[in-house]
């Protein structure tokens, strides 16, 4: 890959990237600033989306579109689900959807695809990496992320997407990501670090270790500049 995107929902999700980029240029295009340079030396475009599924799939198209990247990893924050993974763990995506869509409507309905596949080559790219980073106190699982337009902090919510979907854990923007991805024949891989368990505890944990969990997923993204 020649040149890679990065995308981030927060600025804190891409702080410590931007902090480590040379050859630095900074352009705005639809809203969004989008950073173009050198990382651990790799050509790369990064960007902060905003919150939520619509933002992150108009920054994906114009990663696509303006600036030709031709593989695209989101790194961030999410809530925990699956019972083996606890706060400060990282989640790789093996595939991504949406949990706020029907099934049928996903199957049924352009692209018809129920899951979006996280590239191989970026999955074992972000595995290594997490092998030789610093992340203390952190497991890594390769498994099911899941979207959707709201922060999942109510526990019947969470066993209801939990039943339905079987997931590692649960964010905002990778399935819309994925999606966008898919759709233009760019591999793509969805790196989150686990801030809270998506429970009744979810919006203090969260801001507990929002920091800490942004700089896990990050870092191991910059590793993987090394390794690709």
């Amino acid at each position: 890959m020649k040149k890679i995107g990065i995308i981030g929902a927060m600025d804190i999700e891409v702080k410590l990237l931007l902090d480590n980029m040379k050859s630095l240029r900074k352009e705005k295009t639809g809203g969004f600033l989008y950073y173009t340079g050198e990382l651990c030396g790799k050509d790369v475009v990064i960007t902060s989306c905003g919150v939520g599924k619509v933002n992150a799939a108009s920054c994906t198209q114009t990663l696509i579109n303006k600036f030709r990247v031709d593989g695209i990893i989101n790194t961030g924050i999410a809530g925990g689900l699956h019972e083996d993974v606890e706060v400060c763990d990282v989640v790789i995506s093996s595939n991504v959807t949406h949990h706020d869509v029907r099934k049928k409507q996903m199957k049924n309905w352009f692209p018809h695809q129920e899951y979006f596949e996280g590239d191989r080559k970026l999955i074992e790219a972000a595995e290594r990496a997490f092998k030789s980073s610093n992340v203390i106190g952190s497991s890594c699982h390769l498994g099911r992320i899941v979207s959707g337009e709201c922060f999942v902090d109510d526990t019947q919510l969470k066993e209801q997407i939990m039943k339905e979907y079987s997931p590692h854990c649960v964010e905002m923007e990778g399935a819309a990501i994925g999606h966008v991805a898919h759709i233009n024949e760019i591999p793509f891989v969805v790196i989150r670090s686990i801030s809270d368990k998506a429970d009744g505890e979810a919006t203090m944990s969260y801001k507990k270790f929002e920091q800490i969990t942004a700089q896990n997923a990050a870092t191991i993204v910059m590793n993987m500049m090394k390794v690709l």
